[in-house]
């Protein structure tokens, strides 16, 4: 397959680790055009006032809309659909939408938004035990399952260490790949997050349900700064995703993340989107360079 955004490098780092950023995918000016929009709502909505902090008396504020407005239209850029197909393969998405190139009518929405005030704000940062899951509650789950396609974790705020970012598990597609293989008619999301969590030693720790208990310290030292091989060779270790206005990170569908509390002082404004395909994932295609490197990760899961 040719690429049109991407490197072979971050090929191979998003079949090993299951993400990859991409800097500036959209323009620094549209993120913080389209931030300002998000202010005035959290005034209509909430009174929360930008210039007055003392309005900002709850830590986490969900904004549970998808917004048109000409700066999310400017973030359909060319390097982000472009960087979408090198990862799903071209023209397998239901929609590539490209301001420009798009009729704007059809241009999507953009939300929802838990904008992070300051979660955790008064207790020490560490790695929780709480909410990790991977994406898709409006679905069944099978291992070919194209409802999700890509999970797209775009900014539009800087985010710095302690600031809020998604935490993932570089590596977690793996095992959830293996253990979706194991139910060929589907599971519910919430039954296959369950069954991970029992069944694998390293998420049965990370979820408090297994091993000594931790204090905050060893927990970070723990996820953060060492490496776990499981059974299978996989590598998993938990990581900080941080960036700047205008990134996006394009995430593995079976990519274990949890939300972070947010210590900066600086509020965090994020959103994620799918790129759902046309047809579910071919795990037995008859020529080889057909298959995407979404699905060339898979069957390295399962079939090693």
């Amino acid at each position: 397959m040719s690429l049109k955004a991407l490197t072979p490098e971050q090929i191979e780092q998003f079949v090993e680790r299951g993400y990859v950023q991409i800097k500036g995918a959209f323009s620094r000016t549209a993120a913080l055009d389209a931030q300002s929009f998000l202010w005035d709502k959290l005034d209509e909505v909430a009174g929360i006032v930008r210039a007055d902090t003392s309005t900002w008396q709850e830590p986490m504020i969900n904004l549970r809309e998808n917004y048109r407005h000409a700066a999310f239209d400017a973030c359909n850029t060319a390097v982000f659909a472009d960087a979408i197909d090198d990862l799903t393969g071209a023209d397998r998405t239901i929609n590539r939408f490209v301001a420009g190139e798009t009729d704007s009518d059809k241009l999507p929405g953009w939300g929802w938004w838990p904008v992070n005030f300051f979660v955790g704000r008064d207790e020490p940062w560490f790695v929780p035990t709480n909410g990790w899951h991977w994406d898709g509650i409006h679905f069944r789950h099978y291992v070919d399952s194209p409802e999700q396609g890509l999970l797209c974790l775009c900014l539009f705020s800087d985010i710095g260490p302690q600031g809020g970012g998604t935490l993932v598990v570089e590596g977690s597609h793996r095992p959830v790949a293996r253990h979706l293989a194991q139910f060929p008619d589907g599971v519910s999301l919430g039954d296959g997050i369950r069954g991970l969590h029992a069944g694998h030693p390293y998420f049965a720790r990370l979820t408090g349900n297994a091993g000594a208990p931790m204090t905050p310290e060893e927990r970070n030292a723990y996820f953060l700064e060492q490496a776990y091989i499981d059974e299978d060779g996989t590598r998993l270790r938990v990581v900080e995703t941080t960036g700047e206005a205008g990134d996006v990170i394009l995430c593995h569908p079976f990519l274990v993340h949890a939300a972070s509390p947010n210590l900066s002082g600086d509020v965090r404004f994020m959103c994620n989107r799918t790129s759902p395909l046309k047809e579910r994932l071919s795990l037995d295609r008859s020529a080889p360079d057909d298959y995407s490197p979404l699905e060339r990760s898979i069957r390295a899961a399962i079939h090693g």
